[in-house]
């Protein structure tokens, strides 16, 4: 029984340890490809962007064109959105991705996504869980998001 014990503690150590985005989703669906890999990458890379307001990684991710549109409608270049980002306007606090699914067609993705995001915006504080879908191309090496 102790020996029974033992190992299910390790198990469960095992199992808390496995924080990775990919395991949250991935239930009972075939390992990413490199490309999914690369694409949900990216979409981390643009997360910590907006968290750490990095001007340069969201410039290198962000399209030139890219819209935003927030969830009240209003709709923003993408050098409206990184200036509120970096004046406070926008605060992305932590992005909690709750389910995502992520189709690779030779230069294109489509990501699916739901998280849930704390921040502080327009001077109201909060964590939403939001959905929404978005495209990225791969160019010079990177998946850019365009759309």
């Amino acid at each position: 029984m102790k020996k029974l014990a033992t190992i299910f503690a390790m198990l469960v150590l095992a199992l808390t340890a496995c924080t990775g985005q990919e395991s949250k989703q991935r239930h009972g669906v075939p390992p990413m490809t490199t490309e999914e890999k690369e694409v949900y990458s990216a979409y981390e890379a643009i997360n910590n962007a907006m968290i750490k307001k990095d001007r340069t990684a969201m410039e290198l991710y962000f399209d030139e064109n890219l819209t935003f549109t927030h969830m009240s409608g209003k709709k923003q270049t993408r050098e409206e959105f990184i200036g509120e980002i970096m004046d406070g306007t926008l605060n992305y606090f932590k992005v909690d991705t709750k389910d995502y699914s992520i189709i690779v067609n030779s230069d294109t993705a489509r990501m699916k996504v739901t998280h849930s995001l704390t921040t502080k915006v327009y001077g109201i504080s909060g964590s939403w869980t939001l959905g929404g879908e978005n495209t990225y191309k791969k160019r010079d090496g990177i998946w850019v998001r365009f759309k």
